[in-house]
């Protein structure tokens, strides 16, 4: 009985090697990219192209996927352009475009919300707001295998509408389909530059 027993133990010794060799070839293999529809944080820069002037913008843009087509909602926070005191303003709008492999060509029509009380943040309930120059946008993400996104934006006003053209590069990632969990606090971000 003995015997048998040292034998079945010594049988299961190439089992369980086998078994750690494709736990180790499961742990090294790379990861699926993460889905393009989603949910993205994102924070960076917009800098007018006559005069220079830079200024932050952060928030969210979530991405819907249908075949090889997009859409895009987004809600950013900034500083109104021109203005001589800082004046909070928040980007809204919506975009379209093509999908090829991970990089995403397109445009959107963006408007910028502004409150009437100096210094008040125009997402504050119940306080006036403005709703001002129609802005069109030719864009270009590109989003990474782990959810990273780099987004290339050139703005320009609609016809007949008084607006510098800027260029605006947003850097984030991915936070979730649904837009549960951590990430950049949009407020932070914009207040600190």
């Amino acid at each position: 009985m003995i015997v048998r027993s040292k034998h079945a133990l010594l049988a299961t010794i190439p089992m369980l090697l086998s078994c750690g060799d494709t736990e180790t070839r499961d742990a090294e293999s790379p990861e699926a990219a993460v889905p393009i529809a989603g949910m993205y944080e994102v924070t960076g820069v917009t800098v007018s192209t006559d005069t220079g002037q830079q200024r932050q913008i952060a928030g969210t843009v979530i991405l819907a996927q249908e075949g090889n087509q997009y859409t895009a909602t987004f809600q950013l926070k900034t500083t109104y352009p021109g203005s001589e005191a800082e004046v909070p303003a928040e980007v809204i709008g919506k975009g379209e475009g093509t999908i090829e492999g991970r990089t995403l060509t397109g445009t959107a029509t963006t408007q910028l919300v502004i409150s009437t009380v100096p210094g008040i943040d125009p997402a504050f309930a119940f306080i006036p707001r403005i709703v001002t120059t129609r802005i069109v946008s030719a864009s270009t993400t590109t989003i990474q295998d782990d959810g990273t996104v780099l987004i290339e934006i050139t703005n320009r006003p609609e016809p007949g509408v008084e607006y510098s053209p800027t260029v605006t590069t947003l850097r984030g990632r991915r936070v979730s389909a649904a837009g549960i969990g951590g990430g950049i606090d949009v407020n932070e971000r914009v207040s600190e530059h």
